[in-house]
């Protein structure tokens, strides 16, 4: 097969017109005019870096004070010294007890020399901080960690421990501890060792820091740097460049990009089929596009049409290159459609020469184009996928069906080739702007962002039994009662075993159920007289009584071991026994109640769980939710920051005089007038990347816990390298891509693009505000008497080749002087003047057509419309000797979605295609 070959006479398509153009743009800043904002925004930083050096410088000193406090909160004494520059000094460890000890006691900036080590490690020393300050740290540090841990189990939350972890935990702290005071054991024997072997260069190392650098010649280099007063006079350390800085005034390189449909061909092969004698085959072609925002039309029905219309259709570059346009971060924002100037590459000319600019501007363009529309077609010529299927029937509707026979005696092959586009591309200069160049610092602080509402499904917690413990009973009090009679005859009997006469007996009443009897160690119970019926018998004699034998033996205590009474007296006795409860139901009632604790205990447990499981399943949801959340119109998000942009920017266009008009009028007024001098609508911003000045930022844990780690505790797997990360951040198994940024701590908006999270981080934003054909004198008039950018560096000398200042003379007519940086952006200002008079002429074009009859009449800036496609010689000029002409030529191929079958032979023997 015939490989394809470049197309070298381009003259056959000639006056071919484009379907399709793209206007395209390049912004230079300029060198020379030192203004006043630009000054005080540039002294601001210069003050901030140069507190910051003196910070640095501060830090090589060693500052030298003591003081002595008292518990009346007073500073008793206070020595302060002047400070001394750090040779060496104790370092400060953290991995040993021992190793701190010892350094308290160290010269602090003076090493000791060779056998002096001994004096600070020897074993006696040793051994007393093992004794005192490790064995004392060691302690104190293993009692706060205990109570920490048992405290974990005293209160009720869900961070509650169970007992088995509770101990767990204990463990692990006491193996941790005698781990750690086994190691200062070893150490203590090794720096024993080192001083016996005399390796007192390795004891420096240990106990010293020296300067990683010679502070001297530091503190010189940052000396050099803080005697600069000019912020521009650090760029060239002998100061030969110091009137100059990058201009307020900067230019707008206009270009349009035309597509021109030339020519197709038959590509690469991308399937074969072959048909023997008397088949058929039938092909069934499928043609697949991949949608670049698919996910976005699934998700916003609002926007499909428009997004189906706008990009879907990415087989046409010139689209496809709009479309890069709009979603690349380096570009300038804009929203007006026929005005969305972009560049990748905003770079400062040395030079106020329009003509100079211009050619930089067209290489700029040159290159940005030819990258951008071949990394295009590069994805476009993938986005195509044929399936072939030999099959007889159509699967889909929308699909081509080919139906291929084979009515000869020979066995026939088909290449099935795709069909090619050649689309010829030209590049044409349109216009030039001269624009005032500003910037807005941390523009995201303007911004509001969303706050997600998310309403998490409380836990479905389990009833804790009440657990309250069961008291053993009181003891129990039950009277008894005995009838007893008096009948002795012997008034003076003193016969008793008891210390009692004994008169009679009582049964013990039955106890309580779950009780027993509480017998007294010397078995003796109290009794009294209830009441006594008797011959000349009056008052109450004293009982007793002693439980024996199941049995309650009752008698009557004797005064003076004597009873002297000789009738019968019938006595009613009585008495009270004790029951306590019994151990059985004791036993019983502790086992309740452990039972009940161990409930109630389980219970808790099962809470906490539930509600540890709960939060973490509302926080699964809470990162699903807020990554599936639908992103915002592109459109409604670049309007906001352009908003923010423009506060910034009427607000320094007007020095703050429509900020403070009392009255709508001057409002008025002013919006007109800076509408008829600027063009405000068509106002870019690039958004400077936040690696410039990264923003401070935290990793805020979730909930207002001390930490993430101890949320999720064990429930998330570590994919990391086990460092900590403050920008680390979580997904799910169901969670949709983390947006740019996450990695890197930014601040993000939930329903932002990529852009707008850029925004929101970025640490400035660079703005260029067109100023409006022929308004370039009174726009330069405005800035300087508003006192916005001042008179400041004007009257500086404008350094240029000697033919350029000739002209900039003859200009102005100044030939009796030099030659100022105003003179210079006067007469820039006149040149864009005249180039968008010339832009509005209607002439015969092309100029290179001998025939009049083929010429068209058209303005410059849209004659190719009118004569379509002529070729350019070279493909690209960079000196023009016009303006508005095409500088820019060349080819692009482009696959279709249509696929050819062409007959083929191949030799048997060499296996080549004939």
């Amino acid at each position: 097969m015939p490989a394809n070959t470049k197309i070298n006479n381009l003259s056959d398509y000639t006056s071919i017109l484009p379907y399709a153009s793209e206007m395209f743009g390049v912004y230079q800043p300029m060198i020379g005019w030192k203004s006043k904002r630009i000054m005080n925004r540039h002294k601001l930083g210069l003050w901030q870096s140069k507190y910051s050096l003196i910070k640095k410088f501060t830090k090589s000193y060693r500052g030298i004070s003591k003081m002595a406090l008292d518990p009346n909160c007073e500073a008793s004494r206070i020595s302060i010294e002047i400070g001394k520059l750090f040779t060496s000094s104790v370092s400060e460890s953290n991995f040993s007890i021992l190793i701190q000890a010892i350094a308290s006691s160290l010269p602090f900036d003076q090493p000791p020399s060779g056998e002096k080590w001994k004096d600070f490690i020897d074993p006696k020393l040793i051994q007393k901080l093992l004794d005192n300050t490790v064995s004392s740290h060691y302690k104190q540090y293993y009692s706060d960690r205990c109570l920490k841990i048992n405290s974990q189990h005293m209160f009720k939350s869900i961070d509650r421990v169970s007992p088995i972890e509770l101990e767990r935990q204990k463990t692990k702290l006491y193996e941790d501890i005698k781990e750690l005071i086994n190691f200062e054991s070893a150490l203590s024997g090794a720096l024993l060792g080192m001083v016996d072997l005399s390796m007192y260069d390795q004891l420096e190392f240990l106990f010293y820091t020296k300067p990683k650098t010679d502070l001297t010649v530091f503190n010189k280099y940052i000396a050099d740097i803080l005697r600069f007063t000019d912020p521009f006079e650090t760029f060239d350390p002998q100061k030969d460049i110091k009137n100059v800085c990058v201009s307020p005034l900067g230019i707008v390189h206009l270009f349009r990009q035309y597509f021109f449909e030339l020519d197709t061909f038959l590509g690469t092969p991308v399937g074969h089929v072959w048909l023997s004698p008397g088949s058929s085959v039938e092909l069934i072609e499928v043609s697949t596009r991949r949608t670049y925002v698919e996910k976005i039309i699934e998700q916003s029905l609002e926007t499909t049409k428009k997004e189906e219309k706008s990009i879907t259709d990415r087989d046409e570059i010139s689209d496809a290159v709009k479309q890069d346009n709009k979603t690349d971060l380096k570009l300038g924002a804009t929203l007006t459609v026929n005005q969305s100037w972009g560049t990748g590459n905003a770079t400062a000319t040395t030079s106020l020469n329009m003509d100079k600019s211009q050619d930089i501007a067209r290489e700029t363009t040159h290159k940005r184009m030819r990258e951008q529309t071949t990394k295009l077609s590069s994805e476009i010529k993938q986005n195509y996928k044929s399936t072939f299927k030999t099959i007889t029937e159509t699967t889909d509707t929308s699909s081509k069906r080919y139906v291929l026979n084979n009515n000869t005696h020979d066995l026939i092959n088909y290449e099935l080739r795709r069909k090619m586009r050649q689309v010829g591309v030209q590049v044409q200069d349109i216009g030039t702007y001269l624009c005032w160049q500003g910037y807005v610092d941390e523009p995201g602080n303007a911004l509001g962002i969303s706050n997600l509402v998310h309403i998490a499904k409380p836990a479905d917690l389990v009833t804790v039994p009440d657990k309250t413990a069961i008291k053993v009973p009181d003891d129990q009090y039950v009277n008894f009662t005995a009838q007893l009679a008096w009948a002795f005859d012997d008034p003076k009997r003193a016969g008793f075993d008891y210390g009692f006469i004994v008169l009679g007996y009582a049964d013990i009443p039955p106890a309580p159920d779950g009780f027993t009897l509480v017998i007294p160690p010397d078995g003796f119970v109290a009794a009294s007289q209830i009441s006594a019926v008797g011959e000349d018998f009056s008052g109450a004699w004293g009982f007793r009584g002693k439980i024996e034998n199941s049995k309650i033996t009752l008698g009557v205590v004797p005064v003076n071991g004597v009873m002297d009474w000789d009738k019968r007296v019938d006595f009613t006795v009585g008495g009270v026994l004790q029951f306590t409860a019994s151990e059985t139901k004791r036993q019983d009632i502790a086992a309740a109640n452990a039972a009940k604790e161990a409930s109630a205990n389980a219970a808790t447990e099962e809470n906490a769980r539930l509600t540890q499981e709960a939060y973490l399943k509302a926080v699964k949801d809470r990162i699903e939710v807020s990554r599936s959340i639908n992103t915002r119109k592109y459109e409604d998000l670049r309007e906001e920051e352009r908003i923010i942009v423009y506060r910034k920017l009427i607000h320094d266009l007007t020095n703050g005089i429509a900020a403070n008009a009392e009255d709508n009028e001057t409002y008025h007024t002013v919006s007109e007038l800076l509408n008829s001098i600027f063009d405000i609508d068509k106002m870019l911003y690039f958004v400077a990347p936040d690696w410039w000045k990264p923003r401070k930022h935290f990793n805020k844990p979730l909930e207002g816990r001390s930490n993430n780690y101890d949320i999720f505790q064990n429930q998330f797997k570590e994919w990391s390298d086990q460092d900590y990360r403050e920008d680390n951040y979580y997904i799910t198994d169901k969670s949709e891509y983390a947006k740019m940024g996450s990695s890197l701590g930014w601040l993000m908006q939930l329903d932002g693009d990529d852009l707008r999270n850029a925004f929101l981080n970025a640490p400035w934003v660079k703005t260029v505000m067109p100023i409006r054909p022929g308004k370039e004198r009174e726009a330069l008039n405005w800035l300087q008497q508003m006192h916005i950018e001042g008179t400041e560096g004007l009257d500086a000398d404008y350094h240029a080749e000697k033919a350029e200042l000739d002209k900039i003379k003859t200009a102005l007519n100044v030939q009796n002087r030099k030659v100022s940086i105003l003179d210079a952006i006067q007469y820039l200002c006149d040149q864009v003047a005249e180039k968008h008079k010339e832009s509005n002429k209607v002439d015969k074009f092309p100029k290179e057509e001998i025939n009049d009859d083929n010429k068209v009449n058209a303005t410059p800036i849209d004659k190719v419309y009118e004569h379509g496609f002529y070729p350019l010689k070279d493909g690209f000029k960079v000196n023009m000797s016009e303006n508005f002409e095409v500088f820019d030529q060349w080819i692009e191929i482009l696959p279709t979605d249509q696929v050819v079958p062409v007959e083929v032979k191949y030799d048997p023997k060499t296996g080549r295609q004939k």
